[in-house]
């Protein structure tokens, strides 16, 4: 079976996309990250997997209407670091052989359903899939067997991440394959690039979550 995740926080204002501020104030990154969190739900529900899931970093707090996408079922994260608590998702996405998992996170809005679709693809002949993000991270992650020590002694929310993941699946004999890189949104400077390639982006219903909130904040033309 072939399950897709959504790691996702709550929507809460001063406690999501904190490194925007003070280009942004608190509420309107919130605005921003709701608006971004709705399209990786878009992006989870066009990759054609069986199951679909959303992992919350917390346990409780507001949520997210999941009605437009349909199919997805709420859970918590576990664990203390961020790579705990990706190795805690695996071993629940992957709990029987031939089993496929995909992981991805809230804040890439190019990320599409055609690209997470492609992770699925690439696991019918790799054991792991990374979605590269131009600033050393990842946008996806995916697996075709649970790989705990994959995500251990990781420098998170460095430029070493993807490769230090390259490194840890090479010694675990984990055959890798990337996907295209793509930018994600987590400074101002990321912001204002997003923001011209969407300007002269003819197709309205790419990354369409997060259009609306910059148009709403009167940041990209309607």
């Amino acid at each position: 079976m072939k399950r897709i995740a959504v790691f996702a926080k709550r929507p809460v204002p001063g406690r999501v996309k904190s490194r925007l501020s003070p280009a942004l104030p608190a509420a309107l990154a919130c605005d921003l990250y709701r608006g971004m969190l709705q399209d990786a739900l878009a992006a989870a529900a066009g990759a054609g997997a069986e199951q679909r899931w959303l992992y919350w970093a917390e346990a409780d707090g507001p949520g997210v209407g999941l009605d437009a996408w349909g199919g997805f079922r709420e859970t918590a994260q576990r664990g203390g670091t961020l790579g705990e608590r990706l190795a805690g998702a695996f071993a629940e996405l992957i709990p029987a052989a031939g089993d496929r998992a995909v992981v991805i996170g809230a804040d890439c809005p190019p990320l599409d359903g055609g690209v997470a679709g492609a992770a699925f693809a690439a696991l019918a002949e790799a054991d792991l899939v990374l979605g590269p993000t131009v600033d050393g991270g990842y946008y996806l992650v995916g697996l075709a067997r649970p790989a705990p020590a994959l995500f251990r002694g990781i420098d998170w929310s460095t430029p070493q991440v993807l490769e230090q993941t390259l490194e840890r699946a090479a010694r675990a004999g984990l055959a890798a394959r990337r996907l295209g890189p793509l930018d994600d949104i987590d400074t101002p400077a990321d912001l204002v690039r997003f923001i011209a390639r969407a300007a002269l982006d003819p197709d309205p219903a790419r990354a369409a979550g997060t259009r609306r909130a910059l148009e709403g904040m009167a940041l990209l033309p309607g």
